[in-house]
């Protein structure tokens, strides 16, 4: 399945370089930017230490009779394929968004139905983040125990190592990235506060 169009069903194992570029970029305002992409890392959780286990890439689908959310999208191919009751979890996201509120509050509810899984998202922008009902979506996850923070310089880094066919070409930070994750981070902060 290529990255172009693998969005649901199972995860890409990674993404190329211009969509990252163009999808993961923290801008304040982000025009023409209406996919959301998930990148993933899964560990099992054994005696207090971790093991890495499965990784991999959605993006929102986006065929009319099947719109979905690159969060549905894992949560789908999890509950069906991984979750077992007897294993703990340990997920990491890297979203080009934050959740909006329907994704948030389905994330939510599945924290809250399934104890033995552990998240942490880290969103490169805040979707909708002036907006109070999106406000409200991002404190339902932390309230459920999900971590929610901003994608900073190292995560961008991460993904860019772990994510993206890059050949072997270093990330490159673009302008205004370190500002703008201050702003979000900031905005996060008041939001969850």
């Amino acid at each position: 399945i290529s990255p172009q169009d693998s969005g649901g069903g199972n995860p890409m194992e990674a993404t190329y370089p211009h969509i990252f570029y163009f999808h993961f970029k923290n801008l304040r305002k982000a025009y023409g930017r209406n996919e959301s992409w998930l990148c993933f890392t899964m560990e099992i959780i054994k005696q207090r230490s971790t093991v890495s286990w499965k990784r991999g890439v959605f993006r929102n689908q986006v065929h009319p009779e099947s719109r979905c959310h690159a969060e549905r999208c894992f949560l789908s191919w999890f509950c069906e394929d991984i979750l077992s009751p007897n294993t703990d979890y340990q997920v990491t996201w890297y979203t080009s968004w934050s959740p909006c509120l329907d994704c948030a509050g389905e994330v939510a509810e599945f924290l809250a139905r399934h104890s033995n899984v552990k998240l942490a998202i880290f969103a490169a922008r805040l979707y909708y983040f002036w907006d109070t009902h999106y406000q409200q979506g991002l404190r339902s996850l932390s309230e459920k125990g999900a971590s929610v923070e901003i994608m900073g310089y190292e995560d961008f880094k991460y993904c860019w190592e772990n994510f993206v066919y890059n050949g072997d070409e270093p990330f490159k930070p673009w302008k205004g990235l370190k500002y703008n994750f201050l702003f979000l981070d900031s905005k996060l902060q008041e939001i969850l506060e």
